[in-house]
């Protein structure tokens, strides 16, 4: 967490792969009612009594250049637009990482658009992409501040079927910042997240 200067690739990296799952999710929109034929599991639709879904989860935050992990948990929620696609919704606590007297917290707020693929009645995998605004704070031994901004993040993961209304969900999710904290812009930072969550249909 040293200031200094990063190049833009990883970003650039992040942009072409966040049109690229944008694509194939329209693609697999538009296919679905013809060449695809995709149902919701079973157990899922018997008992739904609307497209909305809230959850929870715990895992770990892992920071690049910090070279530190940490405990996190988040909150989330969405809507299903179809079969396939879903508004997703989530505000995560990264956690705290150090590297040696600095200390970096993160917290996410983020909004993605989240694709579907039903491997079976229970399980599915899903991608997703999104903006989240991060939270950055960071204190020393002579100052502390904060910083804050929007960035493209990507997820992946798994949904599976454990009744009728609930799921257990395990993802992945990789956001990216460049804080400037006193006029100082610091190296940027990776942070991924390794998470299982429990799903709840309402």
């Amino acid at each position: 967490m040293k200031p200094g200067t990063v190049c833009h690739k990883s970003r650039t990296l992040y942009g072409v792969f966040a049109l690229s799952v944008l694509s194939l999710f329209s693609s697999m929109s538009a296919y679905a009612g013809s060449d695809i034929i995709v149902t919701r599991p079973g157990n899922m639709s018997s008992n739904m009594s609307s497209n909305i879904y809230i959850g929870a989860s715990l895992g770990n935050a892992k920071y690049d250049k910090a070279n530190d992990s940490s405990a996190a948990f988040g909150i989330f929620g969405g809507v299903h637009i179809n079969e396939i696609l879903a508004v997703d919704f989530g505000w995560a606590d990264l956690g705290e990482a150090s590297e040696g007297t600095y200390k970096a917290k993160v917290n996410v707020l983020q909004v993605a658009l989240l694709g579907k693929l039903h491997a079976s009645t229970d399980f599915s995998l899903f991608g997703k992409v999104g903006l989240a605004r991060w939270a950055y704070g960071l204190s020393t031994p002579s100052f502390s501040g904060s910083d804050d901004d929007i960035n493209v993040y990507f997820g992946v993961g798994a949904d599976y079927h454990i009744s009728g209304r609930s799921a257990v969900r395990f993802g992945a999710d990789f956001y990216n910042m460049k804080p400037t904290i006193s006029n100082v812009t610091l190296a940027e930072e990776n942070i991924s997240l390794f998470s299982i969550g429990y799903i709840f249909q309402l």
